[in-house]
């Protein structure tokens, strides 16, 4: 992020960085550098001098979809920075994602013993320790009326950064998976779609249901993907945990299809049978939700997160 106005010398860079040493500034430059994030010129001279910019494209978009995120999702100090305790809270954004967390939580509230019973390996205090710390973040809160068992439920901070992992499943499909290969897993994508669904309200649409079907891309052994919802009398979309005998509306797709619907709006690559708008309507307002700040000027994912879908 801090090269994203342009190249620093070394020194420039740990003084941008705040918050570390120079030596955590350095292991880390090296390492992004490894990954092909940050290109490194060394000029000649007594000293010389090494001079650190973002690699074209794939820096590049990293940085624009981190920053796209950034404007929408994070709060910013009086001075108009980012702090890093903001920053900090990206880490627990990737553990609830990687423990399967997130997963637990989206048909309802749980307990710690119930979380604890996830496939994560961890024990019940180990995700006693780590709920304290994501709570602490605002990922998760504590649902009043438990009884003598604390439960939790996922935030809306949570579910925004719905469109940050799906910014980075398009971003590793350019430029990290082999190429026709989708950047996500189709179980990735559902638990996505699931998370974030609860964004939105459609009042015009109350008492109506719906499936999704996530089609992986080159995952053999595999079959689709599903995900069942339907829209409350109040308007607000709710999760299911199975089908309904008779859904207004079946939408089907790759990872690849979806994923472009999330960061850019309804997508073409999609067939939809029944109800066409509910999908369409669905769709529209979970983009909005997901990268229109709350003033009410939008940062479209298709110019903020990396130049709209590849088709790939």
């Amino acid at each position: 992020m801090a090269l994203g106005d342009g190249p620093l010398r070394t020194m420039e860079l740990t003084e941008r960085v705040a918050g570390h040493s120079p030596r955590t500034v350095y292991r880390y430059a090296t390492r992004l550098t490894e990954f092909g994030l940050i290109d490194r010129d060394e000029e000649e001279g007594v000293p010389s001098k090494v001079v650190h910019s973002l690699s074209v494209p794939q820096g590049r978009e990293l940085y624009e979809l981190v920053a796209a995120y950034a404007d929408v999702a994070m709060e910013r100090l009086p001075g108009g920075e980012i702090g890093g305790a903001e920053w900090g809270a990206l880490t627990l954004v990737a553990e609830l994602w990687e423990l399967g967390v997130i997963d637990g939580l989206n048909l309802g509230p749980m307990s710690l013993t119930e979380l604890a019973r996830g496939g994560h390996g961890l024990s019940f205090h180990q995700v006693s320790r780590r709920a304290g710390m994501f709570a602490g973040g605002g990922f998760i809160r504590e649902v009043p009326g438990g009884g003598r068992y604390r439960r939790y439920a996922l935030t809306e901070r949570t579910r925004r950064s719905m469109g940050l992992i799906a910014g980075i499943g398009r971003w590793r499909r350019r430029h990290v998976v082999p190429r026709g290969s989708a950047g996500l897993s189709a179980g990735e994508t559902a638990g996505l779609m699931r998370t974030a669904l609860p964004l939105i309200v459609l009042p015009a649409h109350a008492g109506k249901s719906f499936e999704l079907r996530i089609a992986p891309v080159n995952e053999r052994g595999t079959s689709e993907e599903p995900v069942w919802g339907g829209v409350a009398a109040d308007g607000s979309v709710v999760n299911r945990p199975a089908a309904s005998e008779a859904a207004d509306v079946a939408a089907q797709g790759t990872v690849v299809a979806w994923v472009d619907s999330v960061l850019d709006g309804p997508h073409n690559g999609l067939e939809v049978r029944g109800d066409a708008a509910l999908i369409a309507d669905c769709l529209r307002h979970l983009h909005a939700s997901l990268w229109r700040k709350g003033n009410g000027s939008a940062a479209t994912a298709a110019e903020a997160v990396t130049g709209g879908g590849d088709g790939a």
